[in-house]
């Protein structure tokens, strides 16, 4: 993806060090450099000097506001001297999450698109009855109710004995992928991909390629992409190329 607001931690803590005067002259002087030469560079530092100065101004006004409490309270002292200091980076980060702007400069493009796509399964029906798949649907309760693990622990057991079962490595991947374990889910969503019979083919496609997305694998979650026949999958497809 081009043009992307995306400002790496690197960069990041490179504006910070110029802004709070923390750079010797040496560094000083080639980030200079490095703005005259880098159009995008100088875009990135101008949007997150502007974050980081109201950062700075919402600070200082917290302090002031809090001082002119003090002074309206004849129960608390006052300080002579009295200083507002200028909050240092942790707590600029502080402030930036409260105002929920960190995260909108801190998140990958590739992770954005991730959240935008990305679904649990809603699994199957858990009519078990005297089912001889009682187990399977017993962890699918779990898994409909979020209780990843739980079911990923009982399907495995099951997949032990059978792993060529495509339903299986289906639920099993989602289950992992639901759970934050994107590269442990891909291994199952490959058994099922590559079967060309397979009843979720599509769909362990589709999530195949959301779980390379969310490991930051692009080429390889646009590969999975195209092997799913749907809209969905086209339209992440045409996302990612742009």
């Amino acid at each position: 993806m081009n043009d992307s607001p995306y400002i790496s931690q690197e960069r990041q803590e490179t504006f910070e060090r110029y802004l709070m005067d923390q750079m010797d002259n040496r560094e000083r002087s080639q980030f200079l450099e490095n703005l005259e030469q880098d159009a995008q560079l100088i875009q990135q530092f101008n949007e997150f000097k502007a974050l980081f100065h109201n950062v700075e101004e919402a600070a200082l006004r917290e302090q002031m506001e809090s001082f002119h409490t003090e002074l309206k309270s004849p129960s608390k002292k006052i300080t002579k001297g009295r200083t507002f200091p200028i909050y240092k980076i942790a707590a600029v980060i502080a402030v930036l999450v409260a105002m929920g702007l960190w995260l909108l400069y801190q998140k990958d493009p590739n992770e954005k698109l991730y959240q935008e796509y990305f679904t649990a399964d809603p699994g199957l029906p858990t009519v078990m009855g005297n089912s001889s798949n009682y187990a399977f649907y017993e962890a699918m309760v779990d898994y409909k109710r979020g209780h990843y693990k739980t079911a990923i622990t009982k399907w495995e057991q099951l997949w032990a004995e059978k792993k060529d079962n495509d339903t299986l490595n289906y639920f099993i991947g989602s289950a992992y992928l639901a759970d934050g374990e994107a590269t442990k889910a891909i291994s199952y969503f490959d058994r099922v991909v590559e079967n060309e019979q397979a009843s979720f083919k599509n769909e362990a496609a589709f999530y195949q390629g959301l779980a390379h997305l969310k490991n930051g694998d692009t080429q390889a979650a646009l590969k999975s992409l195209e092997k799913a026949q749907d809209e969905k999958s086209r339209e992440l497809i045409k996302k990612l190329k742009d």
